[in-house]
């Protein structure tokens, strides 16, 4: 047989970090997102089906917020560095958006992007048994219209691909891909904390 090489052009990666003691960090953050719940009961409509969805945090020194973005800071530098190779500006460099969702049971989010930024994330709070995977969809339209039958779904086949969530786990990916979130299916909530990150002239605190 003669050798064989696959050129595997333009993957779509998600990045995938484990925060250290993340369950102290946690319980800060319940905290903290619960009171803004009880401050505001409606919150806002995005994604989120029957779920709760905040508003932006506000971002102040040494606040709960402020914290959490020092510590996914790392994380952040490391997939604009090394994973993309993109040059690293820190006064250029910022979290635009930044809010939490709470998931009660049987509430979900609709397929979504984050549009006018180069970066999203999803950091999992509180994430128990069968609340809900995340799913990430191919970013190819085409693979969706026309595809002949399959026997075997390989990396190179598949249109989608879910991530179980996981508490302390933290998820950084292009903007551009298209994403939902299953099903609560639990009786507890699923809280996940999201934000966009922009390359302009926006600064990491």
């Amino acid at each position: 047989m003669e050798k064989k090489i696959i050129h595997k052009l333009f993957p779509t990666p998600v990045f995938q970090f484990r925060i250290e003691n993340y369950k102290n960090l946690n319980k800060e953050l319940t905290k903290y997102i619960y009171n803004l719940r009880e401050d505001d009961k409606d919150g806002i409509q995005r994604s989120n089906v029957d779920g709760w969805h905040s508003n932006n945090f506000k971002i102040e020194k040494d606040n709960i917020p402020y914290n959490f973005v020092k510590t996914i800071h790392g994380c952040v530098k490391e997939v604009i560095v090394d994973g993309f190779g993109w040059k690293y500006i820190p006064e250029k460099i910022g979290i635009t958006e930044i809010w939490a969702i709470i998931n009660k049971k049987n509430t979900f989010n609709q397929t979504h992007n984050h549009p006018n930024s180069y970066l999203s994330a999803a950091y999992y709070v509180k994430a128990p048994n069968k609340c809900g995977d995340i799913h990430f969809y191919d970013s190819n339209e085409v693979k969706k219209f026309i595809k002949p039958p399959t026997d075997n779904l390989t990396e190179l086949s598949t249109t989608g691909f879910a991530i179980r969530p996981e508490e302390g786990s933290l998820l950084i990916f292009p903007s551009y891909m298209y994403h939902d979130v299953g099903k609560n299916l639990s009786d507890e909530d699923r809280i996940v904390i999201s934000f966009n990150v922009d390359i302009t002239i926006h600064k990491i605190k």
